[in-house]
């Protein structure tokens, strides 16, 4: 029998946890479904799933407390819901460690694209999974899945480090925001510039010190890791 992949989603909205789980259902996912976020922290702990998809708001814990939580022991790919129109409330939802997050109300075809694109970027690529790269005092083993700086491990989401890889094959060119966009997060999201914005500040903020990682920012273009 084939293996299927294990989601957790947490939502204190039944009609929500409904939608979700029949998406899921419909598409060859196991789902555990979880109403609030101690639950789903229990969980987590216990079945370790392969997805997780949270909402924002939520009792006992609320989603972005239950993302860092998660994010702080495993790099599981997180999607975070959110009913709020503020573009900082998802700009928290990045900054708390997710790879994503979907506005409500959605439609099931947008949240199946964000699913498989998220999936995506978390399956590892076995024809590049041999791969080291190097960038000055940076380096990547696509093997290991590590990151190094000056021989001290970088710990990165898989979004970050989807990102970093990009940008290190493709030294001292110019990316504009939509190439990156379409390249690491797929085709749904170009245009998103505000997710890059705030996932290229997140990495920068991984390495110590302004000129670790030598990102060019070139302002309404896109962005050039120089080596030299």
């Amino acid at each position: 029998m084939r293996n299927r992949l294990l989601v957790l989603t947490a939502d204190d909205d039944p009609a929500i946890r409904r939608i979700v789980s029949r998406v899921l259902e419909l598409n060859d996912f196991d789902v555990i479904a979880c109403t609030n976020g101690s639950e789903a922290l229990r969980a987590f702990e216990e079945r370790q799933p392969q997805l997780v998809i949270l909402d924002i708001r939520m009792p006992e814990i609320d989603g972005l407390t239950l993302c860092r939580e998660i994010r702080a022991d495993s790099d599981v790919p997180i999607i975070m819901l959110t009913a709020l129109e503020d573009e900082s409330d998802a700009a928290a939802a990045l900054e708390a460690g997710a790879d994503d997050y979907i506005r409500k109300p959605f439609g099931t075809n947008e949240l199946l694209a964000r699913i498989k694109a998220v999936l995506r970027r978390a399956l590892p690529d076995v024809a590049a999974s041999q791969e080291t790269l190097h960038a000055g005092d940076i380096t990547v083993d696509m093997l290991q899945h590590e990151v190094r700086y000056r021989g001290e491990e970088v710990k990165l989401s898989r979004t970050e480090f989807s990102l970093l890889v990009y940008l290190m094959r493709n030294p001292n060119r110019v990316l504009t925001q939509d190439q990156i966009l379409e390249r690491v997060w797929g085709s749904d999201y170009v245009g998103s510039h505000h997710v890059l914005r705030v996932c290229m500040s997140r990495l920068r903020q991984r390495f110590p010190g302004n000129d670790a990682l030598p990102v060019e920012s070139l302002p309404g273009v896109g962005y050039r890791l120089r080596t030299r």
